[in-house]
């Protein structure tokens, strides 16, 4: 139960901070929190360590997907992508490798 209490807050507190720094540098808002509550439950159900792998998988999700799309040139560095998405597939995959 603790490690469900620690993945929950620690799957928020990892995606805020990466919004916050963004803001800072760059002084753009890069994701919404709706990524950051997703990766909040996604820790409660997964526990802490799931975190980093999940959101590990899910950026690679999210380059295998947005790269091609850059050298056809139907996007751009500016074009947003959903990122919830990628972090449910990369959650499916993390429970049926890591957990079944």
């Amino acid at each position: 139960m603790f490690q469900s209490l620690i993945g929950g807050a620690g799957g928020y507190l990892l995606i805020w901070i990466i919004i916050f720094l963004y803001k800072k540098i760059k002084n753009v808002e890069a994701m919404g929190l709706g990524d950051a509550k997703l990766l909040s439950g996604l820790g409660f159900i997964f526990g802490f360590k799931s975190i980093f792998i999940i959101l590990f998988m899910g950026s690679i999700l999210g380059l295998i997907y947005s790269i091609p799309k850059l050298f056809v040139g139907k996007s751009s560095l500016k074009t947003a992508v959903p990122f919830g998405p990628f972090l449910i597939i990369s959650s499916v995959i993390y429970y049926f490798y890591f957990i079944v």
